[in-house]
């Protein structure tokens, strides 16, 4: 049975993709800072705080076959009244970046090289369309910066895994505005079809999602004259 690693999995995506993970076959493993995951679709959780560094006890037992990095902040939300870069703390700057890029690069350090090891994996970063260069609008610079990073990030791991042998596969994933926490119930869409889809794009073959960024079953594309790349899907 393969297993997949989420973060942030006790509400909102998370709690959806485990279930998604679960019902495709996956022994699911959670971590999060809740003191438990909430969700009877988790098969092993351990509680992490993404701003500190990964304990080598991480599972270390597991071969994980799939990591998703789920979990990430919005604190500088516009919706909340706050998003004005001139507006923005440095201490937010430093803690959005904390999350969504370090806890993300902490988590792709610890188990990307163990895929390129065996020769298959998958490392998925639910990113944003907020962090292309062409949605920029002036407001939530610390969230779509950090998401700027995390797509980097992604892209340079694809090109390791580029490089190497084997059933690899390293892309982003945007859910689109879905009611959580932080899409807020005003959202258009509910989380459940984004956490299908994600997973669908799993078993793409490596060729066809590696370097990717996608927005359901669509490619959304890093920096593309219109919102999507092409009009057609990619099964």
């Amino acid at each position: 049975m393969p297993s997949a690693l989420v973060t942030g999995v006790s509400r909102g995506l998370g709690a959806h993709l485990c279930r998604a993970l679960k019902a495709a076959g996956y022994r699911v493993l959670g971590a999060g800072l809740a003191a438990s995951p909430g969700s009877q679709a988790v098969d092993d959780y351990q509680v992490i705080d993404l701003r500190e560094p990964l304990t080598g006890g991480l599972f270390a037992g597991e071969d994980v076959d799939v990591l998703v990095s789920n979990a990430g902040v919005y604190l500088d939300d516009p919706r909340r009244g706050y998003g004005d870069l001139f507006s923005l703390s440095l201490d937010d700057l430093r803690g959005t970046f904390e999350v969504n890029l370090f806890g993300t690069a902490r988590l792709v350090l610890a188990y990307a090289p163990r895929m390129l090891a065996r020769g298959a994996g998958r490392v998925v970063c639910v990113s944003s369309g907020m962090g292309r260069l062409q949605d920029a609008d002036g407001a939530s610079f610390a969230y779509r910066s950090s998401k700027l990073a995390v797509n980097s990030l992604v892209l340079t791991v694809a090109r390791h895994f580029t490089a190497a042998s084997g059933d690899l596969s390293a892309f982003s994933y945007c859910p689109g505005w879905i009611r959580t926490d932080m899409g807020t119930d005003s959202a258009p869409h509910d989380p459940g079809p984004a956490a299908d889809d994600l997973v669908r794009l799993l078993d793409l073959p490596a060729e066809r999602s590696n370097g990717r960024f996608f927005r359901g079953l669509g490619e959304l594309g890093w920096d593309t004259r219109g919102p999507m790349v092409g009009d057609t899907h990619p099964y």
